[in-house]
């Protein structure tokens, strides 16, 4: 199984008939807080990389984060890509289905999610991609992580995001 971003690169460069590779900084179970405090030292590692995807929540939500620390955080990581002159795209969290899921999550770990892309809609000076409204529970291995095929599903949905197709 490989990752939305390699799906990504595959299908821009596709798209394109360019040469693309996403490079991949996920960790599981990393919240916006840990991310927010490593941020200047992994987009700095990339000086020629154009833009940065960013897709965060997901674990602030099952630590019931609150909103405006998770909000805080985001912008904190915001502050550092924009530092760092990188463009940012920034993706809405995709629901969960905490009845299918063998970990943390519950209900109220879901409803902090919209509570937290709605506020990232608020955000200004970035590139809002709402990735929310195309994954769907078939779409989650154990009602969390993307399947390979979702995989594939999202990159097509961001390549023609990101190139405006």
């Amino acid at each position: 199984m490989r990752n939305y971003p390699l799906e990504l690169a595959k299908e821009l460069s596709e798209i394109t008939s360019e040469e693309w590779y996403c490079i991949t900084e996920a960790v599981n179970g990393r919240t916006s807080s840990e991310l927010a405090s490593l941020a200047y030292s992994i987009v700095n590692k990339y000086p020629d990389v154009y833009g940065v995807i960013l897709l965060i929540g997901t674990n602030d939500s099952r630590n019931k984060f609150p909103v405006e620390v998770y909000i805080d955080n985001v912008k904190q990581i915001i502050r550092v890509c924009r530092i760092l002159r990188k463009k940012v795209y920034l993706l809405s969290i995709p629901p969960f289905f905490y009845h299918r899921h063998f970990l943390w999550y519950d209900k109220q770990a879901r409803l902090l999610i919209d509570e937290y892309n709605e506020k990232l809609t608020e955000i200004e000076n970035i590139v809002f991609i709402d990735l929310s409204k195309h994954i769907e529970e078939n779409d989650l291995i154990d009602g969390v992580h993307f399947t390979h095929e979702a995989n594939v599903k999202i990159a097509k949905f961001l390549a023609k995001s990101l190139l405006g197709t």
